[in-house]
């Protein structure tokens, strides 16, 4: 079997998990513009589910947001992401990462601007660049796949998510 058969074979059974969660429960597909993050009728379980399946597929990891608001609209503690390992050339502005600041919490926000070795990133829902900066000593991953679920989750509980799978939508 060559190498792009194998590849095939190994990501078929993410995608068909991937499209059968949107036809069965519904994925978002409102419009843009609004104030808060989408909602579809996955619950939480099934969503983390998901997510777990595409990063074992992929050697990723998962991560639940954490309540803050700054990437609002496009994420807020509802959803579930999994996160792709990728080189930091590989990196494009606009990509949703995740690094983990100087304090040690995993951040999750949008590459903003590019200077030599490292990225500015920002919030969606932020209106300044972070005050670090992501460079290959700090970058976790890439967003590579977001799972809106049918509710909030109450601030302060991530139910089913390993704290250090955490990551902060933090504000500056």
């Amino acid at each position: 079997m060559d190498s792009a058969t194998h590849t095939y074979f190994r990501i078929l059974p993410t995608v068909a998990a991937a499209l059968l969660a949107c036809s069965l429960t519904g994925c978002y597909s409102g419009p843009r513009g609004t104030t808060t993050a989408p909602r579809s009728s996955v619950n939480r379980d099934l969503a983390l589910t998901l997510a777990k399946s595409v990063a074992t597929s992929i050697g990723g990891h998962v991560y639940a947001i954490a309540p803050s608001g700054s990437m609002i609209p496009t994420l807020d503690e509802g959803s579930i992401v999994t996160v792709e390992r990728v080189s930091l050339d590989k990196l494009k502005k606009g990509d949703i990462v995740i690094y983990r600041n100087a304090a040690g919490v995993s951040v999750i926000h949008r590459l903003y601007e590019r200077h030599d070795d490292r990225w500015y990133v920002l919030g969606d829902n932020n209106t300044t660049i972070d005050r670090e900066t992501v460079s290959s000593a700090n970058f976790l991953g890439r967003v590579c796949a977001i799972f809106y679920t049918s509710a909030e989750i109450p601030r302060g509980t991530q139910a089913g998510v390993p704290p250090q799978l955490t990551a902060v939508a933090n504000t500056p």
